[in-house]
């Protein structure tokens, strides 16, 4: 894949859309505990990289992990208090989907995961999704590109922005299509969803997989925006990257609250976004972007086993 073509320029330069007295969009999300240096740190790009996104964007945490309250308060974001746990402790996305409801000041809400940095071209996304009038439901969903960053970046710095940029265009790496960072969609939707518990797999399977089920627009976003994803490791689980999402008893029962993994149609949209329009997709329900990028996901299969 052509990186430079694919990746547009950092810029501190906000589009009209951002030009707002109250947020439009409620970015949430559930952090690890702010324990080891690199948790720390990746965190911290993240969610800084959101609240360059102000005032269009608000960002609520949540959890009672240690150190996401005051992260939120070092960092200028909402804390939302703690979290509903499942009987092995892990923090239930059910409690904050249903919470973020309560909590948001904005029409439409996004969860994310705590280690994606975004840019303006998220907002620039979102207002053209916004804009249509045949979207007054929709779920829009992206893939990551995976990058290493080994250091604390303030994107408030237009020299953190150029070097940002230049790992992004030499190093990253766009992710098969089963991995999604990001869920945008209208209050309502998702008020109410199963006990899934955060971090494991087949609940991200189900979200895309309910929206189709209930014919929902799902818009596959990665085209226009670039979820960048810092590399990191799976000891805080003592367990393998296959054993995070596929077979430990949480990913499993995620499976089973979804009524099954969804694999497939919970890979794919029934629409595309360009940076020149949003289209359906053709033969929507043959999910060709899962076929197509079959290699790249047994890639992916095969190396979990050793990823820790």
């Amino acid at each position: 894949m052509n990186m430079q073509r694919s990746v547009k320029t950092l810029s501190r330069e906000q589009p009209t859309f951002t030009q707002v007295t109250s947020p439009l969009i409620t970015l949430f999300a559930l952090p690890k505990p702010f324990v080891d240096p690199l948790t720390v740190r990746i965190q911290k790009n993240a969610i800084h990289s959101w609240t360059q996104l102000s005032p269009a964007v608000e960002v609520i945490l949540f959890g009672d992990d240690y150190g996401i309250e005051e992260a939120a308060d070092e960092l200028g974001v909402r804390y939302g208090g703690p979290i509903r746990r499942n009987a092995f402790g892990t923090p239930l996305l059910s409690d904050a989907f249903r919470r973020v409801h309560e909590l948001a000041e904005s029409p439409s809400l996004m969860y994310t995961n705590s280690d994606v940095i975004f840019r303006n071209d998220l907002l620039e996304a979102a207002e053209r999704i916004l804009a249509r009038d045949d979207f007054s439901q929709f779920v829009a969903f992206g893939q990551r590109h995976d990058l290493q960053i080994d250091r604390l970046l303030d994107l408030s710095q237009e020299s953190d922005r150029i070097w940002l940029q230049q790992q992004l265009v030499a190093t990253a790496r766009r992710s098969p299509v089963v991995c999604k960072e990001y869920f945008l969609f209208p209050r309502g939707i998702y008020e109410s969803i199963p006990d899934f518990a955060v971090g494991r797999g087949n609940w991200d399977n189900w979200m895309i997989y309910h929206a189709r089920k209930r014919e929902i627009p799902v818009i596959n976003a990665t085209r226009s925006i670039v979820a960048l994803h810092q590399y990191h490791n799976y000891k805080h689980l003592k367990t393998s990257r296959l054993g995070c999402y596929v077979t430990c008893p949480e990913a499993r029962e995620n499976q089973r609250l979804a009524g099954g993994r969804h694999l497939v149609a919970g890979s794919c949209g029934t629409w595309r976004m360009t940076d020149e329009d949003i289209r359906p997709i053709p033969r929507a329900a043959l999910n060709g972007d899962f076929w197509l990028n079959l290699s790249e996901f047994s890639r992916m299969i095969l190396k979990m086993p050793f990823e820790r």
